[in-house]
C-alpha cells in the first residue's frame, strides 16, 4: 500500500510523527483525563488530522486500524469506533482534496463537522447499546464535550500535518526573495 500525498501534503516522516505521537497520547493521556464528562479521542483526532493529507483508500485502512486500538483500549463495543473512523476517515479524504494541509477556515470545518459526527453516533449507540442511561447525558454531556476535548486536541496536529512547502522559521528568504518581492532593493 503505497501513500498517496496532496502536493501540499507533510512528509512520511511527519506523518509517522503524528501516528506515534497520537498513539501515545492515547495510549497514555486519553484513560487519564475526563473533562465535563467528555475523553479525548486522539484515534478520531488522528484519523481526521491525516485525512486531510492522505488518499481515500489508505484512511480507510488507517481509520479501521486506529478504531480497532480505540476499541481495544475503552470499554466499549469492539468494532463501532473501527467502523466510524474507517467512513470518517474515506468521506474526509474525498471531501478535502481540494483543500490545503494544515489549519485554514475551509480545514477546521471539515475537521470540526466530522469530529461532531462521530461523537454524536457513537454516543447515541452508546445510548442503544444500554452504556448511557440518559438522551441528555449522552449526546449533551458526552457527546459534545468529547468534540469540544477533539477538536482542540485536533489543532497541534493540523499544524504538524499542515504544508511541508511553507516556509517556517525566522529567515526572510521565504518572504519574497527573489520571486518579486515590492521591495526589489533588499535582495
Amino acid at each position: 500500500m503505497a501513500f498517496e500525498l496532496n502536493s501540499s501534503g507533510p512528509s512520511r516522516g511527519r506523518l509517522s510523527g503524528i501516528a506515534v505521537a497520537c498513539i501515545l497520547l492515547h495510549l497514555a493521556l486519553a484513560p487519564q483525563i475526563h473533562l465535563f464528562g467528555g475523553a479525548f479521542n486522539f484515534m478520531l483526532v488522528l484519523t481526521v488530522s491525516l485525512a486531510i493529507s492522505l488518499d481515500s483508500r489508505t484512511m480507510v485502512y488507517i481509520g479501521f486500524f486506529s478504531g480497532l486500538l480505540y476499541d481495544l483500549t475503552t470499554t466499549g463495543p469492539v468494532g463501532l469506533m473501527s467502523l466510524l473512523l474507517a467512513l470518517v476517515g474515506y468521506g474526509v479524504a474525498l471531501v478535502s482534496r481540494g483543500l490545503a494541509s494544515g489549519v485554514g477556515m475551509e480545514t477546521l470545518r471539515v475537521v470540526i463537522a466530522a469530529i461532531l459526527g462521530v461523537n454524536l453516533i457513537y454516543s447515541i449507540a452508546m445510548l442503544g447499546l444500554g452504556v448511557e442511561s440518559s438522551v441528555l447525558v449522552a449526546i449533551g454531556v458526552h457527546g459534545l464535550a468529547s468534540t469540544v476535548l477533539d477538536v482542540l486536541s485536533s489543532i497541534p496536529f493540523l499544524l504538524m500535518a499542515g504544508s511541508s512547502t511553507a516556509r517556517r522559521g525566522f529567515s526572510s528568504r521565504g518572504f519574497g526573495y527573489g520571486r518579486g518581492s515590492r521591495f526589489k532593493g533588499l535582495k
